[in-house]
């Protein structure tokens, strides 16, 4: 009887791995917490972006939040309030950072997952199976890059639709580079929603 009352007391993770797993899972729902939060708000002139299995190069400058993924390519981040409280934050699979600037990294890997609470950031995102959220003021630039004619190089959306949610109220990434404005000035827009 002792025997198995000893297996029961037996901890499946270790006190370190459990602090951690409980850490990554309350940073997760700050994370989304905070962006849904932000996306809701009353100001006006704070816009919302979303981007889901895209292919190419997105390019955000934003003050604001920025909560992604990306399958596999690079990411690079430029801190552009780097005396502020908020750091970029970035985990996956192979990954390695290189400085490439006295505000910048260069992120590379698979399974890349990352998120930028606050500050203002120039995050560029090239690869494929970008998925990303930004909520925020500033600029974004799209540029979808199928390997060949006519492949699908994910969708956008700049009118508050979740692209993962409703796919039917979000266009196609542009396959020439478009600048858009996020937040302020949205109403130059030429294309901020669906067709």
């Amino acid at each position: 009887m002792h025997l198995i009352a000893d297996t029961f007391r037996v901890p499946i993770l270790g006190g370190g791995a459990m602090r951690t797993l409980a850490l990554m899972t309350c940073a997760a729902v700050a994370a989304a917490s905070a962006l849904v939060g932000l996306a809701g708000a009353a100001e006006p002139n704070v816009g919302v972006l979303s981007v889901v299995q895209g292919r190419g190069v997105v390019t955000i400058e934003v003050r604001g939040n920025v909560l992604g993924r990306l399958t596999n390519g690079t990411l690079r981040v430029t801190d552009n309030t780097p005396g502020d409280r908020y750091a970029a934050y970035v985990v996956g699979r192979k990954l390695t950072q290189t400085r490439v600037g006295p505000r910048s990294v260069l992120y590379r890997g698979q399974g890349l997952r990352f998120r930028m609470l606050g500050g203002g950031y120039r995050v560029v995102i090239r690869g494929a199976g970008i998925d990303v959220e930004a909520v925020g003021r500033g600029i974004v630039t799209l540029d979808g890059e199928p390997r060949v004619p006519g492949e699908d190089v994910g969708v956008y959306s700049l009118d508050g639709a979740d692209c993962e949610l409703e796919p039917q109220r979000c266009s196609p990434l542009p396959t020439e580079p478009e600048r858009f404005f996020l937040g302020v000035g949205e109403e130059r827009n030429p294309r901020a929603s669906g067709p």
